[in-house]
């Protein structure tokens, strides 16, 4: 069975594996309070819902679609939506099922401090497959207790999602880590933040103040991998436990990282243990390239596999025409590196790369790769969830 054949079927048993899941749009919940200063917790209890929705295995539109789709429709991300309007951004990012709502929050009598106060949160549901709405679902307390409020939201939410596969509350929430208030307002304030080195400094603060809060880790891994600090970026995402939803995400990053740092065998296992799980071309472009940079043999069959599932990517195009060359298969490098000038014309690495396939220039067993290698630095995810939704029995 050809390599790459062996992998869609591999993702097809994987999407088998997870037939029930539902495509989750989860919006950011209103603050119906008189205190603006509370305006994080919105942000906060949609991140939590998110988190758990993805740890069920459901489809989950992640803030950056949720706000795409918004522009999209010229609303504000801040605005007080109508329940048209969010019917209406559910079905345009073709969502099952959309979650929003608001909280309201009080200070008692003798109460000073708004940590002491108390929080009343609802959440609605829309089931956008049968025009109709859900349950509205309500939890109130204590503001210092938010953590455990927006886990129990969670459970009675995905009660309602899959009441089939649903725990009693405390074994649920006894395999959660709650997280001080502290830290989660500091761990949101660096989500909303624009500014990059404001961000960092409130995930670091979010880390510092709950060691245990495995979120401002991963945001911090991602950041120290964009600035090109594998060790630091390594630091962090090791943390990300293996129960996880963002795991198979973080040990995508950690190859990278891996790679940025020299250790092509650390990067081949990250990659590997990727692939097993989404069999994406990006995974197989990264790997590839840390298995190349090792002179391994496997090398041009996962290049391939790349270029297969996104012929039309220039870097995955390059990468297999690079590697080509380097071991004499003059013909097929030429071939793909003329697609990559097509594709970029002043692409002079790429030109240079064509130039000595055309003069069969022959390199030695032993040589090393002909050019850095492109890699992707992010893992999109996309193509997996969507081919699951697809193929997924809808539920009656």
């Amino acid at each position: 069975m050809p390599p790459f054949r062996a992998a869609v079927l591999a993702l097809l048993a994987a999407v088998c594996a997870l037939a029930q899941s539902a495509t989750v749009l989860v919006l950011r919940f209103q603050n119906n309070s008189k205190f603006a200063d509370l305006n994080w917790v919105g942000e906060s209890i949609a991140e939590t819902l998110r988190a758990e929705f993805a740890q069920a295995n459901q489809i989950v539109l992640d803030r950056t679609t949720a706000a795409d789709g918004m522009k999209r429709l010229g609303l504000r991300q801040e605005a007080n939506f109508t329940k048209a309007s969010v019917i209406r951004l559910g079905q345009t990012l073709e969502a099952d099922f959309v979650v929003y709502g608001g909280y309201d929050a009080k200070l008692p009598p003798g109460v000073s401090h708004m940590k002491d106060g108390e929080i009343a949160i609802t959440a609605q549901w829309i089931d956008l497959r049968k025009l109709q709405s859900g349950p509205d679902i309500s939890e109130a307390g204590k503001l210092a207790d938010l953590s455990r409020h927006k886990e129990h939201l969670a459970w009675q939410s995905l009660n309602y999602l899959d009441p089939r596969a649903h725990p009693a509350f405390e074994e649920f929430v006894a395999a959660r880590t709650l997280t001080r208030l502290d830290a989660e307002e500091s761990y949101i304030h660096g989500l909303l933040s624009a500014d990059k080195e404001q961000q960092q400094k409130w995930f670091l603060q979010a880390a510092n103040l709950d060691p245990r809060f495995v979120s401002p880790a991963y945001e911090l891994g991602k950041a120290y991998l964009d600035r090109k600090d594998p060790k630091q970026s390594l630091k962090w995402l090791q943390r990300i436990p293996a129960g996880d939803a963002r795991y198979t995400e973080a040990r995508f990053r950690m190859g990278v990282a891996s790679y940025q740092a020299g250790d092509y065998n650390a990067a081949v296992a990250y990659f590997k243990e990727v692939s097993n799980v989404m069999p994406l071309h990006e995974v197989y472009n990264n790997l590839a390239a840390s298995e190349d940079q090792l002179n391994l043999p496997p090398a041009i069959d996962d290049f391939r596999r790349a270029v297969e599932g996104d012929p039309a990517d220039s870097s995955y195009l390059f990468n297999l025409g690079a590697a080509l060359l380097r071991r004499n298969l003059f013909d097929e490098a030429q071939q793909k590196l003329q697609a990559v000038i097509d594709h970029s014309p002043d692409d002079s690495e790429a030109d240079e790369l064509l130039a000595q396939a055309q003069e069969h220039k022959i390199n030695p067993p032993a040589a090393k790769p002909l050019a850095p290698a492109r890699l992707k630095t992010s893992m999109d995810s996309t193509a997996f969830r969507q081919l699951k939704a697809m193929l997924q029995p809808k539920a009656k």
